[in-house]
């Protein structure tokens, strides 16, 4: 078996077996998404057909992305800091994986449960607007697409800046620097989705394949920054 999918596979089944963490991701879901999905609830109860697929679309692309980010931020936690406090991750750093092989598995192994979610969310919304709507309301193709294509490459970026940052710095300096990168992810979507709303930007699927794009160009140049962690220096940041 492809070693980057053994250690994928090990941080899903840490992650699933910690019910705290499942728990803590859940309900700041519950609330901030439920406090977010009012605009679904209200567009249903207008029974405005342009209304409900618009909503629908606009919290799919704002809704699912950041709080599929913030379950990876959630997630990330596990599997690089806690790792790094429970004294775990020196198992790893002694096996013959290159470190740059141990940080893709861990960033799979938390964007998969974390897409899982985001479709779960997609799902839960979709729900919401077809509860008294008159006809199947369904995202646009676009929102497919973008739920297909960008959504898991943007929270493998998330996820891979957060780990490459964890296992790079010691406990003191993550605890600042996480927030801020977390923070300024979320600003940079929100922005984007104020951009759209306003008409600024028209979604489109050459707008959708081009954030893709962009999404794996960024996801290429943190994994080329893996070059510079060395089993050493993340070893003397372990408390």
């Amino acid at each position: 078996m492809n070693p980057i999918m053994v250690v994928a596979k090990k941080e899903i089944r840490q992650i699933a077996n910690n019910r705290g963490l499942i728990l803590g991701a859940v309900l700041f879901m519950g609330i901030f998404g439920g406090m977010t999905s009012l605009g679904a609830i209200m567009s249903v109860v207008e029974k405005n057909p342009e209304s409900i697929i618009s909503s629908l679309d606009s919290l799919i692309m704002y809704l699912v992305l950041v709080l599929g980010v913030f379950t990876g931020y959630f997630f990330s936690s596990q599997a690089f800091l806690g790792e790094k406090l429970e004294g775990t991750i020196e198992t790893l750093l002694c096996s013959p994986l290159p470190l740059r092989d141990i940080w893709l598995g861990k960033v799979l192994g938390v964007m998969i449960p974390s897409y899982g979610v985001t479709l779960l969310i997609a799902g839960i919304l979709v729900g919401l607007s077809n509860m008294e709507a008159d006809f199947l309301v369904l995202p646009s193709p676009v929102m497919f697409l973008y739920i297909l294509i960008v959504v898991p490459v943007y929270i493998a970026c998330a996820v891979g800046l957060l780990g490459f940052v964890q296992l790079l710095l010691g406990m003191k300096e993550n605890q600042i620097i996480n927030i801020a990168l977390i923070v300024g992810f979320i600003a940079v979507i929100s922005v984007f989705n104020s951009l759209v709303t306003e008409g600024v930007i028209a979604i489109s699927a050459t707008v959708v394949f081009s954030m893709f794009l962009f999404g794996i160009l960024m996801l290429s140049v943190v994994g080329f920054l893996t070059r510079f962690l060395n089993r050493e220096k993340i070893v003397t940041t372990l408390p």
